[in-house]
């Protein structure tokens, strides 16, 4: 067989997912935006039945096969850098959710938690300020607390007020070397009256402020919710990333299969089969009835 007759045959074949004579919209059902609308177009091309549609003739698909291909040239790079926003994103949760942890509430630093023990050890009673925040604040005073002794939630507190003094002795001949600053003091100083929002405080005048902490440092029930939030995030975002990873595969091999076809069947070599075809075809039947005649006449003889 011919190639290039070949080549003419092939617009059967990205009929799977022709575009029909329909206006396209967007994918949420939506009209698309003049933007987007030719992405979306052709992002549809390999994503929508073939039995909805009324398919392009060959004709039509011969001439308009370029305008496709770019359409659909616009639909990859748009999918691609959705694709990318999507697991860059994906990634970012997955970092948020391995700080929270799997339950429960996260342990805090080892140079705390060395000062706690170190403390046990001599008969002195410390908890983490995390977990003393947890355990004796209320909730509702978690914020007011974090931002008037940040220094103390994230260091040690002395629950027995009478063992300061000693505390500082020991610690002060320990040789710990801790790499971070742990500020150590008793619960009295971490609850003590917050100074008045309308007076001002020194936090508020020198620039210092706190980060959001991790809420999993001092509220599971927080936490939980966060992480609740985070999965059901990243299982609807996974879902979108399969959908779209598969329309975008559709996408680049119809662009590749009209690319191919066209390479094969330049613009105007589909009239000039088809002339071709036709005069074959004349003189095919032309033979045929000299055939015919000369059949006849030998009959006749």
């Amino acid at each position: 067989a011919h190639p290039r007759r070949e080549a003419a045959d092939e617009p059967s074949a990205p009929d799977r997912g022709a575009p029909s004579r329909t206006a396209s919209q967007g994918d949420d059902g939506t009209g698309a935006s003049p933007a987007e609308e030719a992405p979306d177009s052709a992002v549809a091309l390999a994503d929508q039945p073939a039995p909805a549609h009324q398919p392009l003739s060959a004709e039509e698909f011969d001439r308009s096969a370029d305008e496709l291909r770019e359409l659909l040239d616009q639909s990859v790079a748009t999918a691609e850098r959705r694709l990318f926003d999507l697991r860059t994103a994906a990634a970012d949760d997955a970092r948020i959710l391995g700080a929270l942890g799997e339950g429960g509430l996260l342990p805090p630093g080892p140079d705390v938690l060395a000062t706690v023990e170190y403390l046990g050890e001599h008969g002195i009673p410390a908890l983490p300020g995390w977990r003393y925040l947890a355990q004796a604040v209320d909730p509702a005073d978690h914020a007011a607390v974090l931002a008037a002794r940040p220094e103390l939630v994230d260091g040690v507190v002395i629950t027995d007020p009478d063992a300061h003094t000693r505390a500082r002795e020991v610690l002060g001949s320990a040789a710990l070397l801790p790499r971070s600053a742990v500020a150590v003091g008793t619960a009295a100083a971490l609850l003590a009256p917050v100074p008045d929002p309308a007076t001002g405080s020194d936090a508020q005048h020198d620039g210092v402020f706190l980060v959001p902490p991790n809420p999993a440092m001092h509220d599971e029930h927080a936490a939980d919710e966060e992480r609740h939030a985070l999965r059901s995030r990243a299982a609807a975002r996974d879902e979108d990333i399969r959908t779209l990873a598969a329309r975008l595969s559709g996408d680049r091999a119809l662009a590749a299969r009209i690319g191919s076809w066209r390479a094969d069947c330049p613009p105007g070599m589909l009239a000039e089969l088809a002339e071709a075809a036709a005069t074959a075809r004349t003189a095919a039947e032309s033979a045929e009835a000299t055939l015919a005649e000369a059949r006849t006449a030998r009959a006749e003889a």
